[in-house]
């Protein structure tokens, strides 16, 4: 037996060491390549400092993947090569950490701390599963629902992130899903998408919008107001959530039962009879939060057939199995009641921006001090519960965009790819995919959405005018593509939900193959769009 299991050990450490070569390689071998790529300058029309910029970056993407350092130290060593290798300034390089995004965003992962440790998020969890029926259906049409609805009333798209991928994880966790499993990665992506796609459809939903909007000419932007705009666009959103409703439904909702199926698969004589109903707090203690395998989830099976008497239900009844539903932790308490009241006040602010001109920012910022002020959180819950080295991270990542201004990769970009856009505008499909396809690749460059757009549309406003193609439409088909998070600095959304719940809801290697999905699904909006356009005099 000692033999046995010191075999084991040392083929552990063999692993672990074999991992460790791997990473190192991988380290050397992206730095290699960036080395190259700037000592040798190969690629025509662009600087030293381009050149050098776009080096660093691959290197740091080699990084990312394979793991060598944590993200935020490798997006460290990332911002400190731009300002010493390739000369960018440090303004430029950490300009993120200066705009009201990092700071909006601060304020929101402070909100949603104060949600969880007032109780509130698990009472907001609790209220969903019960109004909705406790299948994987249900709670899929849930996030989509909940990110639509929400959509127009809050303009940051990062903001809805960093405060619905908690409740999200609360949802699958009250549900019994395994974390990282197939039906959490499946709620994760029906909450980014219901969040998402309705942005390109409603001007409000999105800062990007009203940045698109004002490239428009005026007499487009005057065609164009939000009930227009949205008419316009609202084919390509029905056919986008359709789309992904059954997707989610295909590749997340099979092949994996939910770790609390041993509550809902009870005969009805063992758990649905009044004597012996499972609250359904009780069942997610077992089978949620502190779910730890599915070989637990049986053992409570096991528990809850051998117990004679149960805490009576107080609630509702799941259609599925008639079992009793409760209808929460009681009464709100105190500071359930206070943190209730800021939410409510922070999002009627945020939705009434356009009213009051009380920046996002300012609203968020108010928001945390009153949680202090109110003590819905206190100084040890605020280190403990924001993830600062994932706004570290995102900090630097979101700064991209003014690295590669500053080193002129923009202007590089749209001048190379000018003449691909010329030779799709003969043939409608081909132009609005095109377009779409091109913005898909573009992205992984231009980092900022509205940077990226405003760079296309300076190009593709003169051409929409020459070949008979109201600009509306090509803005709208590279709005509705600009959203990708293959890589994780691309999207301010996808980093604001993924380290909203720090990375423990869905690995990104499975959220990066689901991108792939969501993209071809808005791809074929906006097929479907392009005869509805034509009757509407579009194209």
């Amino acid at each position: 037996m000692i033999d046995r299991v010191n075999c084991e050990g040392r083929r552990v450490l063999v692993k672990e060491e074999a991992k460790r070569r791997i990473k190192l390689g991988c380290a050397a071998a992206g730095a290699l390549a960036a080395a190259v790529l700037i000592a040798t300058c190969p690629i025509p029309g662009l600087s030293y400092q381009a050149t050098a910029v776009l080096g660093i970056l691959i290197m740091a993407i080699v990084w990312w993947i394979t793991g060598v350092l944590p993200e935020f130290v490798t997006a460290v060593v990332m911002a400190v090569l731009f300002v010493v290798v390739a000369g960018i300034s440090v303004g430029a390089t950490f300009s993120t950490f200066a705009s009201s995004t990092w700071w909006l965003l601060l304020s929101a992962f402070t909100l949603g701390v104060g949600m969880k440790t007032s109780g509130l998020m698990r009472r907001i969890a609790l209220a969903i599963v019960r109004k909705f029926p406790r299948t994987f259906r249900c709670q899929v049409i849930a996030q989509l629902v909940t990110g639509t609805v929400l959509g127009p009333l809050i303009p940051s798209l990062a903001v809805k992130g960093a405060m619905l991928a908690p409740l999200a994880m609360s949802i699958g966790d009250e549900l019994g899903y395994e974390r990282q499993g197939k039906r959490a990665t499946g709620l994760f992506a029906a909450m980014l998408v219901g969040i998402r796609t309705v942005a390109p459809t409603i001007v409000s939903a999105s800062v990007t919008g009203y940045a698109l909007m004002a490239t428009l000419p005026a007499d487009v932007q005057e065609q164009f107001n939000m009930a227009s705009w949205f008419v316009a666009a609202l084919p390509w959103l029905v056919v986008v959530l359709a789309l992904n409703y059954f997707l989610i439904m295909g590749m997340y909702g099979r092949g994996e039962a939910s770790a609390c199926d041993a509550v809902e698969d009870s005969p009805s004589d063992t758990v649905g009879a009044p004597g012996n109903a499972q609250s359904l707090e009780q069942s997610s203690l077992r089978c949620g939060t502190r779910f730890v395998g599915a070989a637990k989830c049986a053992d409570s099976k096991q528990d809850e057939a051998e117990s004679s008497v149960a805490e009576p239900s107080h609630g509702g009844t799941d259609s599925n199995d008639n079992q009793s539903i409760p209808d929460g932790l009681g009464p709100l308490s105190a500071v359930e009641k206070r943190m209730l009241a800021i939410i409510l006040v922070t999002v009627v602010l945020w939705a009434t921006e356009p009213f009051h001109h009380i920046s996002a920012m300012a609203v968020g910022l108010a928001a945390l001090v009153f949680m202090f002020v109110l003590k819905v959180i206190d100084v040890p819950a605020f280190k403990s519960g924001v993830n600062w080295t994932s706004l570290l991270f995102i900090g630097i990542a979101l700064g991209l965009g003014s690295v590669f201004a500053e080193a002129g990769l923009n202007d590089w970009v749209m001048q190379t790819c000018g003449p691909a856009f010329q030779a799709l505008a003969g043939n409608p499909y081909l132009l609005v995919l095109g377009i779409g396809v091109i913005t898909v690749v573009l992205r992984f460059l231009i980092v900022s959405e509205v940077a990226y757009l405003n760079l296309l549309m300076a190009f593709l406003v003169p051409m929409a005018a020459s070949v008979g193609v109201n600009p509306w439409v090509l803005g709208f088909s590279a709005y509705a593509l600009v959203i990708a998070w293959f890589a994780k600095y691309q999207s301010p959304i996808y980093l604001a939900a993924f380290y909203a719940v720090d990375g423990k809801m869905a690995k990104h290697s499975e959220l990066a193959k689901y991108c792939g999905v969501y993209l071809a699904t808005c791809l074929a909006g906006l097929v479907v769009c392009v005869p509805y356009w034509q009757w509407m005099g579009l194209l």
